[in-house]
């Protein structure tokens, strides 16, 4: 924050004190995600939601905002050296973005130290929160999430009988447990579940597995490069049951890997294009103008992210300079800042609480499931 340490070490000495004279504040903004390889789309996403909130709140004068984006490359130790460069730089004055909960676990020792801020959008292990204090997400957890979607395939869809499968890592697994213990509170059967890695290609191995229990339907808990996969592979093989996945689905790259055989998928999501409401209209608008496309889940939470950003640097900046420690502390007095996913606010363990849309595949688009819960 070289401008605002200027400007405010000028008016210690008397030269910016003069009435009306308004002091000039720049905002960093540590932006890292995995912005190459596999799952670029995740962090790509969140930054072009980001960037459009950006420009906004640079229209709106005062504090301006600056972006430093850096590749994670979806690796711990990136994610590591990163967090100590963003320390080290005086510039940075809040970290945003997160593709993996693994990086943000790994860099939240780094950040806790120099008391930097974090702001996270699609990292969602329930071992972040409570972390530190200095972290929170505008993404609900997988505890949540999994939950949610458990009830929703029971008591929504009706379902007896769900084969659950899930990448084998943090996200995966916590998004099975989760569904799968409310799934069977709702009065449904696990009827078998099976891990992945991350990367695989071939699932024939595990559903022919599922096959032979013939499950109404598949959970899958995972990312929709392997979700595309196994949907097709299942439809190879002659399973009809229905399929179910999560917000890590939730990307057009689904429907374009995965083609007819994800048709009628439902996955879920905080925000979808499809779920037009009055307070969305303008974001859709704009977000359509600036990149030619409609924004994913990942942009409305970038997007978001950026705005609740705004409104806490606002009122950080009631009280004095904008500076880590003044933001950190604003974050967690903000109240149901407005949003496209719905309003913000943090609970003390960093959390935010929301709701979720059920989304399915029709004609190779996602929209509103027929029942939702």
């Amino acid at each position: 924050m070289t401008v605002k340490r200027i400007a405010a070490a000028l008016v210690g000495i008397g030269l910016l004190a003069s009435p009306g004279h308004a002091r000039a504040e720049e905002i960093t903004i540590g932006f890292t995600a995995a912005l190459s390889g596999d799952f670029a789309a995740f962090g790509l996403n969140m930054r072009k939601g980001l960037d459009l909130a950006v420009a906004e709140l640079n229209k709106k004068g005062g504090a301006t905002y600056r972006i430093d984006a850096v590749d994670d490359r979806g690796e711990a130790r990136e994610g590591v050296l990163i967090a100590q460069r963003f320390c080290s730089d005086k510039n940075v004055d809040v970290v945003m973005g997160y593709s993996f909960s693994s990086i943000a676990l790994a860099a939240m020792p780094v950040f806790t130290e120099c008391k930097l801020p974090v702001l996270a959008s699609a990292v969602t292990s329930p071992a972040l929160s409570n972390v530190s204090p200095y972290f929170r997400r505008n993404v609900l957890t997988d505890a949540v999430q999994g939950a949610m979607a458990g009830a929703y395939a029971a008591r929504t869809l009706g379902l007896k009988s769900i084969y659950v499968l899930n990448q084998q890592d943090d996200y995966g697994i916590g998004i099975a447990k989760s569904f799968s213990e409310a799934a069977e509170k709702g009065g449904a059967k696990v009827v078998g579940s099976e891990s992945y890695l991350l990367g695989a290609k071939d699932f024939r191995t595990l559903l022919t597995k599922v096959r032979a229990a013939r499950p109404e339907a598949i959970f899958i808990g995972g990312f929709y490069t392997e979700a595309a996969k196994i949907a097709e592979q299942a439809r190879a093989l002659g399973i009809k049951a229905q399929i179910l996945s999560t917000d890590g689905a939730l990307n057009v790259d689904l429907v374009k890997l995965g083609r007819d055989a994800v048709e009628g998928m439902i996955v879920y999501g905080m925000f979808d294009p499809a779920v037009a409401t009055p307070a969305t209209e303008a974001f859709l608008s704009a977000y359509k103008a600036a990149y030619k496309e409609d924004p994913s889940a990942w942009a409305a939470l970038g997007y978001d992210a950026g705005m609740t950003l705004g409104a806490a640097a606002d009122l950080a900046a009631k009280d004095g300079p904008v500076t880590r420690e003044s933001l950190n502390a604003a974050f967690g007095k903000l109240k149901d800042v407005p949003g496209v996913t719905g309003p913000t606010s943090f609970a003390p363990s960093g959390d935010r609480a929301g709701a979720l849309y059920f989304l399915a595949v029709k004609d190779g688009k996602f929209g509103l499931a027929p029942k939702q819960p």
